[in-house]
């Protein structure tokens, strides 16, 4: 993640490192993204770029994060059967944040080119091994990419994403 150098700089300079790394990667996929891009933004010169952070991926990692925390505030911890409708109000209150905030191209390019770029995960287990849980999840957080790349498909994504729940756990 970032490097100590970086914590110990002034709120100022921290806020204008992170804007250029916004701005960056707001603009272009990781794979295009360049040091010297975000030092003239920042106003900052090379060589302190690898003193706040080891390479553009950890750059990436930590601005993304930084946009994940602030953007899930809200959101229910755990989904089940038993707060859909929660759940979803969260969901779309989750995508109107994201749709008005600073982050949202960010979004938008992580799940357009740099969520492969960085190589994919296999999602977590759930513990205790609940099946339902683990696929609430899963479909929660696709419903949220598939979203953010064709917004004008909300609505109709998340009818289908209330459907597959409830059908779920009723037994259907």
């Amino acid at each position: 993640m970032v490097l100590p150098t970086f914590e110990h700089l002034d709120e100022e300079k921290q806020a204008r490192v992170r804007q250029a790394l916004l701005n960056e990667f707001s603009h272009y996929p990781l794979a295009d993204a360049q040091v010297a891009r975000i030092v003239k933004d920042a106003g900052i010169a090379r060589g302190a770029f690898y003193k706040y952070f080891t390479d553009l991926t950890d750059a990436y990692r930590y601005l993304f994060g930084i946009a994940m925390r602030e953007i899930h505030q809200g959101m229910p911890k755990r989904p089940t059967a038993g707060n859909v409708d929660e759940y979803i109000a969260a969901l779309r209150q989750f995508v109107e944040t994201t749709n008005q905030c600073e982050y949202r191209e960010l979004i938008q390019q992580h799940f357009r080119y740099n969520e492969g770029y960085l190589g994919e995960a296999p999602t977590r287990l759930i513990p205790g091994g609940d099946a339902k849980q683990w696929a609430f999840t899963v479909l929660y957080h696709q419903t949220v990419k598939d979203i953010m790349l064709a917004p004008e498909t909300a609505e109709a994504r998340i009818a289908q994403l209330r459907i597959a729940l409830t059908r779920g756990s009723e037994g259907e």
